[in-house]
């Protein structure tokens, strides 16, 4: 940078140990338009992704991007362009492995002599033990799953037969990673150890499914790692059709190409079922809305339709159970507030 130019610092991130959960978000927003490629490179590129970055003529450089650490995983989400990720042989720091997915829009891919053309839903696995380029000439939205090789290498076998393979959009195992891993982004810190572990194999054996696991190990992290996704998706699918007051396995099933008996396998696995999980996340959205200062002037009998019931007494009933008092107790609690 200029040297009458103020030093950009990057905000103290704690490093990741095995067990402790770790996030970090970045902005180009939050700096003058004159530092941002500078902030991004100090603060980002070369503290943390180990890639340089230049500008792409003619385009507006921006870049918003989430992260996320597990025990052997990081995942990365965000939205950019106008820019030129480069892995230098000085920046080669592990061989680790990356999958990078572009969810909406597309990049470049350049490593081992190929290139390719990520468009839209499509991943290309990457390796970080090499020279790499990813382009973004124009907007964006990417999702990275960042893995040890030694994690991945046992379950795939020839992990060179893999890299920089084009992975379609069509790809079923691809579409339940990418839902799943978004689902992981957005959840609160997992506190329990064991959980993060556990959430992190999840994404291990779905991101082997998406690359072709070995026969001897496909049918453990189709086990593992399908149904957590399956699970993950069908709740997913529920959370959106929340207020529709007859929401029957049926609805959820078609969109996930799985039998009825199947998702409540799913539930049945968790202790619970689909029912009483629905019936779970309606008083739960209710609680949220009645607790909410801005809807202070909303009726009960509105709150109880907009999540889904029909019945007004069933709703007070169920929610005095759930809850131990009422959603008029609840909402003059928070009033109170």
């Amino acid at each position: 940078m200029a040297g009458k130019r103020e030093q950009i610092s990057a905000p103290p991130i704690a490093p990741a140990a095995p067990d402790e959960p770790s996030a970090f978000r970045f902005s180009t927003e939050d700096f003058p338009r004159r530092d941002r490629i500078e902030a991004w490179r100090e603060i980002v590129g070369r503290a943390i992704l180990k890639v340089d970055v230049e500008p792409v003529p003619g385009s507006r450089e921006h870049a918003d991007l989430a992260l996320r650490a597990l025990p052997g995983l990081n995942v990365s989400e965000g939205v950019g362009g106008g820019m030129d990720f480069r892995r230098t042989p000085a920046l080669v720091d592990s061989d680790d492995l990356l999958l990078d997915m572009s969810l909406n829009g597309g990049h470049l891919v350049c490593q081992r002599g190929r290139e390719v053309a990520l468009g839209a839903g499509e991943a290309v696995l990457e390796t970080g033990a090499e020279p790499l380029l990813v382009s973004l000439p124009r907007d964006d939205h990417y999702l990275v799953l960042r893995v040890p090789s030694r994690v991945l290498a046992p379950l795939i076998g020839d992990l060179d037969s893999v890299l920089m393979r084009p992975i379609p959009r069509d790809s079923e195992a691809l579409r339940l990673l990418i839902g799943h891993a978004q689902t992981l982004r957005k959840l609160p810190p997992l506190a329990s150890p064991e959980l993060r572990r556990v959430t992190a194999r999840q994404i291990h054996d779905l991101i082997a499914l998406t690359l072709g696991a070995r026969r001897d190990a496909a049918e453990v992290v189709r086990g593992r790692g399908l149904r957590a996704a399956r699970l993950s998706a069908i709740k997913a699918d529920i959370a959106a059709r929340l207020g529709r007051g007859t929401l029957s396995v049926g609805e959820v099933v078609a969109p996930q190409r799985v039998t009825p008996r199947y998702v409540q396998r799913l539930f049945e696995a968790e202790g619970t079922t689909f029912s009483e999980f629905v019936l779970a996340q309606r008083l739960l959205r209710a609680q949220a809305l009645l607790r909410d200062p801005h809807l202070f002037d909303r009726s009960i009998t509105s709150v109880a339709f907009d999540v889904g019931f029909r019945d007004l007494s069933y709703f007070n009933r169920s929610f005095r159970r759930r809850f131990g008092a009422t959603p008029s107790d609840m909402r003059d609690a928070a009033r109170l507030a």
